[in-house]
């Protein structure tokens, strides 16, 4: 009889404990899961905050971009009707400028990898993928701009005697004024700028495709929270 009831106490000893280990199991899985929860929504946070600061700089590089745009017709149609030595400088080395921001997209490789942080991502994956391929894009057609204004503007502007002081002349009088007025209405500078103007009209475009592909991200990111 007393055997028997040392069985039962034992097996009751070892119901305690197994009983024991699963509750310590499901509650050592509740905070890896609650970390886990809290890690995502983090990440989540921070990938809507950045696509967020990028969106309003391509804004505002948009509309900077625009008026750019309207005042490089203005001047390409010989609209411009300021005669000023200084107005002209001013003009010309307003035209000649463009807007760009420095935009930085993650690669989500940690986020959306084998161990991925966020979790159920496929519709994020596929929203990133089009951010990224916008991106490249908008990367690719500042190249081309980059490369007329280092390889033919400042190169011809050296050569006509008009120097490279752009950013000064927009401000205030000073030496290149009358060098860079004298280039107003030249077919040689008239020809940088009709293809800057093309250059950058696709530029814009691809400003308001990326502008388009992060709003959509975001809205995939508020989806997941």
């Amino acid at each position: 009889m007393k055997s028997g009831n040392y069985i039962k106490y034992a097996l009751g000893e070892i119901v305690l404990v197994v009983i024991g280990i699963l509750v310590a199991l499901s509650i050592n899985n509740w905070n890896e899961g609650f970390k886990e929860r809290k890690k995502e929504a983090l990440t989540i946070g921070i990938l809507s905050e950045e696509i967020q600061k990028n969106m309003e700089l391509m804004n505002e590089d948009l509309v900077n971009n625009n008026q750019i745009l309207d005042s490089l017709t203005v001047y390409l149609k010989s609209e411009l009707v300021k005669t000023d030595d200084f107005d002209k400088a001013q003009f010309i080395s307003y035209v000649l400028n463009y807007n760009w921001g420095i935009l930085e997209y993650p690669t989500l490789e940690q986020e959306l990898g084998p161990n991925r942080i966020i979790k159920n991502a496929a519709a994020l994956s596929a929203s990133f993928k089009a951010l990224n391929t916008a991106h490249i894009a908008l990367e690719f057609q500042l190249n081309y701009l980059n490369e007329l204004f280092n390889t033919q503007t400042i190169p011809y502007l050296l050569e006509a005697g008009a120097g490279s002081d752009l950013v000064s002349t927009m401000f205030q009088y000073n030496r290149e004024v009358p060098k860079l007025s004298r280039l107003y209405g030249a077919e040689s500078l008239n020809n940088i700028l009709s293809i800057q103007q093309l250059f950058l009209l696709s530029y814009n475009g691809r400003i308001k495709t990326l502008i388009d592909r992060s709003d959509e991200t975001l809205a995939t990111l508020k989806g997941l929270k």
